[in-house]
Formats: C-alpha cells, sequence, structure tokens
C-alpha cells in the first residue's frame, strides 16, 4: 500500500500542472502570437514553455506569480529563437491593429482605419524585439509596467522606457507615411 503514495503524489503534481496549463495557456499564445506573427511558431513556443516550466517547476520560488513566470520562460524563449530566425513577423498583427478600429465605420472611415492598420502592422514589425514585447503587452494585454517589468526581468523604468521608444518610433513611422 505504501508503494502507491509516490503514484498518487505524481498524478497529482500532473493534474495540478495541467490546470496551470489551462489557465495560462490562452493568455500566453496570445501575447506570444502578437510577437512572432503566426500560429505555427506560437504554438512551437507555447510548447517549448510549458515542457520547460514543468521541467523545472522545482526551481520555480513563487517570489514571481505563476503567470509572470511563465510568460518570462515564453518570451525567452521568442527572443533566443528570434536571434536564431526572423520569427517576428506583420501578419497576426492584423489581429491586433483590428482592435483599433470600431466594426461600424463608413467606407471612407474603414479605408483610413484600413491604412492605420498598415501602418501600425508595418511599424510593429520594424521594432526591436524588446520594444515590441512591451508594446505588445502594455498596449494589447494592458499590463501594468510593474508586470511588464517582471516578465521582461528588467526595471518599470526599463520597461516605461521600452514603451514609450516604441511609441516613438510608431508616430516616426506614421508621421513619414501620413
Amino acid at each position: 500500500m505504501g508503494d502507491d503514495i509516490p503514484e498518487e503524489q505524481d498524478q497529482k503534481k500532473e493534474r495540478e500542472f495541467n490546470e496551470i496549463v489551462l489557465k495560462y495557456s490562452p493568455g500566453i499564445y496570445k501575447n506570444v502570437r502578437g510577437m512572432v506573427g503566426n500560429h505555427e511558431d506560437t504554438d512551437d513556443i507555447i510548447q517549448e514553455t510549458f515542457l520547460k516550466a514543468y521541467k523545472n517547476i522545482k526551481s520555480f520560488k513563487g517570489e514571481a506569480d505563476v503567470g509572470t513566470w511563465l510568460m518570462r520562460i515564453a518570451l525567452n524563449i521568442v527572443f533566443s529563437r528570434s536571434r536564431r530566425k526572423k520569427i517576428f513577423s506583420s501578419v497576426s498583427l492584423e489581429d491586433y491593429s483590428n482592435r483599433l478600429i470600431a466594426n461600424e465605420k463608413s467606407p471612407e472611415e474603414s479605408i483610413v482605419e484600413a491604412e492605420r492598420r498598415r501602418i501600425v502592422r508595418e511599424g510593429l514589425s520594424n521594432l526591436p524585439e524588446k520594444q515590441r514585447a512591451v508594446f505588445v503587452l502594455r498596449m494589447y494585454d494592458d499590463m501594468s509596467f510593474r508586470e511588464i517589468s517582471e516578465i521582461m526581468e528588467t526595471s518599470e523604468s526599463a520597461s516605461r522606457a521600452n514603451f514609450h521608444q516604441a511609441l516613438n518610433k510608431l508616430k516616426l513611422i506614421a508621421a513619414e507615411q501620413s
């Protein structure tokens, strides 16, 4: 009977980890997708994130929120892969830029908004990876600079600086194309 205890503990750990995956994967997927631009790379990164988390769960000290820890793992994978190959693209940025417009627009307003979306997509795809990550986390996931700094493992002021640099670059791109 005592032989069953380790197996029961393993099953309990797996159930708990599965609950973590179910709870956090949608938000992490959304953020990673906003940074890398396609479903295939995003899926690979999500799988690798949870595999690394599972293997390293004993190293999680609880100093940060589990979601913050998982997002940090995902961002590290994104940054690592982006150095090896260009995974940042502007394709999925249309999904994000669609949030910038309302559904009910006149044809003229729709044309103007479509042009704005194109400019935002192009601008985001040209940002350095850290600026793009901070911008996506702030604008599309509505994270605070404190949360972003925990995920990015930087100071709040560095997160703010990256965000403002990204914003200024996007404004310059928009001005050049107007």
